[in-house]
């Protein structure tokens, strides 16, 4: 805060002003009325006042500002870019995917008709054998059904019986020519519809009895039977309805687990059937179990995320934990290339034009400034990124783009790579190096 000394300002006043003028003090400058000074005076006075708190404003505002920003007042600012040196690593080029454990071998259960349970014979977890019995539907309207249809196979066959009978008497009967054309046909008629009656009604009678036996949900195969959150006397919808039923549970095979994950269209065609992976179970972080593809789709489906074409793809455990369980989450990771104590430098110093050029700003020595050099790349996972040519070993490289080379690449002119001469090379020597070769994907690495 700017403080202005009144009394030392009123000492300084006869400097300025030639004419006298008087002056009382009390406390703070004042003007005692009995003093009679000019108008033009008092408003140089004020301009002067005015004038000083507004100089040592700026100044105060200045030096504060300097302070602030170096960049100003002739000061450039002078950053010091972070380095890292080229080293021998093991790098592992890998698809990471997610996935849910499921079982190799199960079977879903759904029911064929619809009804209502009134017995759960199995409990969750259970170990099951084949045609083991699950759950009961109700089956007095099925039963009822039945013994109506078991009387009208009764009536149909006494109607069938006498229907013969009269087709019997009737024909003896034309034998004497006692009985027209069209009475024999009609009793001839008579007697086949009785049996089509009686025959109709046998193919409801064991229909019924089908779905009788339906009522009954049994075990398909032996395993582990998952079943779902059921009630007696729930009511179940069967398989044959639009949304496909009620999933009453599995029948799964735990001593097989497989993980279903879903890889995209660019990297599904550098994995083949036989490939191992490496599986990570989210509840179980420290085990890494191994797995081998098994199942590779031959069709396309479409992401439900971003709307991507996808191939599932299965990979089956090796040696399953007794603690899996399907459903858990889980990640896979294929291994595409792997290469150990090659020359490498971190990903992030490692810059690209648009035409897919690599290169690096190798620091001088013994300043801070660097020149550029192109570098020919090979594989890289998520910290380092292989050198196949263009730099040794602890060369010094940035780590960002320094202040001097920001915004368009500089012109580059640095030697040539030397290369085996080929039949081609010695027909044309004045033809220019091919570009350096580009292994990565799109020149990104992998999320792990």
């Amino acid at each position: 805060m700017l403080r202005i000394n009144f009394f030392l300002l009123a000492e300084s006043l006869p400097a300025v002003f030639p004419k006298e003028l008087p002056v009382v003090f009390h406390g703070s400058m004042s003007l005692s009325p009995t003093v009679k000074s000019s108008r033009p005076s008092k408003v140089i006075l004020r301009v002067v006042i005015v004038l000083i708190v507004l100089g040592a404003a700026g100044w105060g505002g200045r030096s504060a500002w300097k302070q602030v920003s170096p960049t100003l007042f002739g000061n450039k600012r002078q950053d010091k870019i972070p380095t890292v040196k080229t080293r021998t690593a093991t790098i592992s080029e890998e698809i990471i995917a997610v996935g849910r454990l499921r079982a190799v071998f199960s079977t879903e259960l759904r029911s064929e008709i619809n009804g209502r349970i009134v017995k759960i014979s199995a409990a969750d977890g259970d170990k099951v054998v084949r045609n083991q019995e699950i759950l009961r539907l109700d089956q007095q309207d099925i039963l009822t059904q039945l013994q109506e249809m078991e009387r009208t196979i009764e009536a149909a066959k006494l109607k069938s019986e006498r229907a013969l009978k009269d087709h019997k008497r009737l024909v003896d009967l034309q034998k004497r020519g006692v009985v027209t054309i069209k009475d024999f046909e009609d009793s001839r008629i008579t007697y086949s519809l009785a049996q089509n009656d009686a025959a109709i009604a046998e193919a409801r009678a064991a229909n019924l009895r089908d779905k009788l036996t339906k009522t009954v949900i049994r075990a398909p195969h032996d395993g582990t039977l998952l079943l779902k959150d059921l009630t007696e006397g729930q009511v179940i919808t069967s398989a044959a309805a639009q949304n496909g039923g009620t999933l009453l549970g599995d029948v799964a095979d735990l001593s097989n687990l497989m993980v279903r994950t879903n890889i995209n269209e660019i990297d599904v065609a550098r994995l083949k059937m036989g490939d191992q992976a490496r599986v990570r179970v989210d509840s179980m972080r420290t085990v890494l179990m191994s797995g081998t593809i098994k199942r590779i789709a031959t069709s396309a489906l479409e992401s439900t995320y971003d709307r991507t074409r996808v191939f599932p793809v299965d990979v089956v455990i090796d040696d399953a934990d007794d603690r899996l369980r399907p459903g858990m989450s889980a990640t896979v990771m294929f291994t595409l290339a792997r290469v150990e104590d090659t020359l490498a430098v971190n990903l992030s110093a490692v810059f690209s034009t648009a035409e897919g050029m690599r290169y690096v700003f190798v620091k001088k020595p013994g300043v801070e400034a660097f020149e550029v050099h192109t570098v020919e790349t090979g594989i890289a996972d998520t910290r380092y990124v292989q050198i196949l040519s263009g730099l040794d070993k602890d060369v010094e490289v940035a780590r960002t783009r320094p202040l001097e080379f920001d915004g368009e690449l500089p012109v580059m002119t640095l030697p040539t790579l030397v290369k085996p001469k080929s039949k081609r090379d010695s027909a044309d020597p004045l033809a220019a190096p091919p570009p350096p070769r580009d292994n990565r994907r799109g020149g990104k690495p992998r999320a792990s």
